[in-house]
C-alpha cells in the first residue's frame, strides 16, 4: 500500500512539473513573438523605440529628401522661414502644420514618429523670395549634426555671422541633385572636409553651436529653451563641369 501511494505521488510530482514547464515556454515564446517583427514586415516602418537614434524625412528638396540632422528625440522645433536670397530653392515640408506655443503644447509632440512630424512656418521679416527657403532645427548645444543629404562636401567655410560671431558653414551637393547646394550653418567642430562623400543620416558633421542671441530669440519663445539650433538652406548652384 505504501509503495502504491508513492508511485502515485511521484506521477502527479511530475504530471505538475510537465505542466509548470509547458506554461513558462508558452510564455517565452510569446514575449519573443510580440517583440519581434513579423515576418514580411518593413523593420523600418515599425515605431521607434525610446532612445533609438532616428533620421525621418521631414521635408523634400523637388523631389529629394531631406532627413533631420539631428536625432528626432532632441529636436524641440522644426520651423521654416523665409530668406532674401535670390537663388533660395523653396523647401516643401512634411507632416502637420501647427501654431502656437511649444511650451504649452509639448515639446514631444514635436516629432510624435518618424510619420507624424510637426512644424511651424515662421512669419516673415521683411522681402520675401519663398516662406519655406530655410528651415531652423532646435535641438541642445553640443547635439551632433548629421548630413541631411548623400552627396559630396564642396565647402567647409569659416565666416563671421552678423560680422562679430565665429561660426561654420557646411556645403553639400546632393547624390542625383547636381543643380543645388544644401547648407548648414550655426555648426560648430566641423568634422568633414571638401569632396567628402556623405551619408544622410549617418556621416556627422559637426554639432549644433552655441545659440546667437540675435536668431535665438524667435525659437525661444516658442520653445521655452536657449533656442540653439541648426539652419538649413538650400540655393541653385549649376553642377561644375569636369
Amino acid at each position: 500500500m505504501r509503495r502504491r501511494r508513492l508511485r502515485l505521488l511521484g506521477l502527479v510530482t511530475l504530471l505538475v512539473i510537465a505542466v509548470v514547464s509547458w506554461v513558462v515556454v508558452a510564455w517565452a515564446r510569446d514575449d519573443v513573438d510580440a517583440s519581434s517583427p513579423a515576418a514580411g514586415t518593413d523593420a523600418t516602418a515599425l515605431p521607434v523605440a525610446s532612445g533609438v537614434t532616428a533620421h525621418p524625412v521631414f521635408g523634400r528638396i523637388n523631389d529629394k529628401n531631406l532627413v533631420l540632422p539631428v536625432d528626432a528625440e532632441a529636436v524641440s522645433i522644426i520651423a521654416y522661414h523665409s530668406v532674401n536670397h535670390e537663388g533660395s530653392v523653396a523647401l516643401s515640408p512634411l507632416g502637420e502644420r501647427v501654431d502656437g506655443n511649444l511650451v504649452a503644447r509639448g515639446v514631444e509632440r514635436v516629432i510624435a514618429g518618424p510619420a507624424d512630424i510637426r512644424y511651424h512656418v515662421l512669419e516673415s521679416r521683411g522681402r520675401v523670395v519663398t516662406e519655406t527657403g530655410a528651415v531652423d532645427i532646435g535641438a541642445p548645444v553640443g547635439s551632433p549634426i548629421t548630413s541631411p543629404v548623400t552627396g559630396e562636401v564642396t565647402s567647409v567655410k569659416a565666416y563671421k555671422l552678423y560680422g562679430k560671431y565665429d561660426d561654420y558653414q557646411v556645403d553639400i551637393r546632393p547624390k542625383s541633385e547636381s543643380d543645388v547646394i544644401v547648407s548648414l550653418l550655426l555648426v560648430a567642430d566641423p568634422r568633414v572636409h571638401i569632396n567628402q562623400t556623405v551619408e544622410a543620416g549617418k556621416t556627422v558633421i559637426g554639432a549644433v553651436r552655441e545659440p546667437i542671441p540675435e536668431l535665438a530669440e524667435r525659437l525661444t519663445s516658442l520653445t521655452g529653451d536657449s533656442g540653439s539650433h541648426v539652419h538649413l538652406q538650400v540655393t541653385s548652384s549649376p553642377a561644375p563641369l569636369d
